[in-house]
């Protein structure tokens, strides 16, 4: 398609199952980082299709462990969202979804990316790639276990020498798997090297109508329309970029309607952004937030202009009363820093996390 489709595509809804998503941009799982907080002032900003959880182990889930339950953690304003579990276990991941199922959620999502050692050490994540056959009947009793619509999150394979991404999305289609999501990279790339988008054009080439969404690599507006263009995916998944600039959903939307011009957020958006953030967390984990948000001191440092010296402070700040003081600061001193830092250096686990 040339640009002009593109964009009108941009404008179009999706449906993944039974959900009418109204857009066809996403945020994609990040381990540590994209739980309800993050996603729910991110919806806030406009322009987000649909978000996934951070992953979460099935047996811990249905276990009901404490981790687990805060990392499905959810509200009315957090909507359209698919949550996204692991095993290597057929039986861990029925009941998994039945629990998911029984409490209301509305997607279920299989990891099949997982890069991480200890996920892979124990047959789930990307391991699950290297038995298609396997991989397959797995999400196939998933499949029949719900009512819920089911997709799967892969890579392109386990390394270069085993690119089984396209036969496996194929076998999917077949199974009933509502749409994968495909991050252009192997399990041996880890985040490293570029994201090879022929290798997510085959995957959308070796299905006949399951959606594709395409993640990896993709940090403004025109990196996802020329995603869209360059692979034939149906949608993107974002989660680096969102991370870097939380701001790109709504600027896609605005390009794809033709609006020209500035597009950044002004300085008061970009600190209540900040603040709302904060907030949110503090609702969910009250003081444990001090700790909890320090881990976005990097990302914001760089997207918020904020001088390095508070950027630091953020980092080690203990209260929410320091945390007023330092944002205080910030909206005197916003915009002495410009933003340099690409998002491949900074830093995001692999996999679960337990204090992250």
């Amino acid at each position: 398609m040339d640009r002009r489709d593109i964009l009108e595509l941009c404008r179009t809804p999706l449906r993944l199952g039974n959900r009418d998503l109204a857009t066809r941009f996403f945020l994609a799982p990040l381990a540590g980082y994209t739980h309800l907080a993050f996603r729910t002032v991110l919806r806030r900003l406009g322009g987000l299709g649909l978000a996934t959880t951070d992953l979460v182990q099935a047996t811990m889930l249905w276990s009901e462990s404490r981790k687990s339950l805060e990392l499905v953690a959810t509200n009315a304003e957090d909507r359209p969202l698919s949550v996204q579990i692991f095993s290597g276990r057929t039986d861990d991941l029925v009941k998994a979804a039945k629990w998911l199922q029984d409490h209301g959620y509305q997607g279920i999502d299989i990891n099949m990316g997982c890069p991480m050692a200890k996920v892979n050490g124990a047959g789930g994540g990307a391991r699950l790639m290297c038995n298609t056959d396997g991989a397959v009947r797995m999400v196939d009793q998933v499949i029949k276990s719900v009512q819920l619509p089911v997709t799967v999150k892969m890579r392109l394979g386990w390394d270069a020498t085993a690119l089984t991404a396209p036969q496996l999305a194929a076998s999917l289609e077949n199974a009933g798997v509502a749409g994968v999501t495909i991050h252009g990279r192997t399990r041996a790339q880890g985040f490293q090297g570029t994201v090879n988008r022929d290798g997510i054009r085959q995957v959308v080439q070796a299905v006949k109508s399951m959606p594709v969404i395409a993640n990896g690599d993709v940090r403004t507006p025109e990196d996802a329309i020329t995603m869209l263009q360059e692979t034939g995916c149906a949608g993107v998944a974002i989660g680096r970029g969102a991370m870097l600039d939380p701001w790109i959903f709504r600027r896609i939307q605005r390009v794809a309607s033709g609006e020209t011009g500035n597009t950044d957020p002004t300085s008061d958006e970009q600190i209540s952004f900040l603040e709302q953030h904060f907030t949110l967390m503090m609702d969910q984990h009250a003081e444990r937030s001090c700790i909890l948000f320090r881990k976005f001191a990097a990302w914001y440092g760089a997207r918020l202009g904020i001088p390095d010296d508070l950027e630091d402070r953020l980092r080690r700040f203990e209260t929410p009363g320091e945390f007023a003081e330092i944002v205080e600061q910030i909206r005197e001193r916003h915009g002495e820093r410009a933003c340099t830092i690409p998002t491949a250096l900074l830093k995001v686990p692999n996999g679960p996390v337990e204090h992250w």
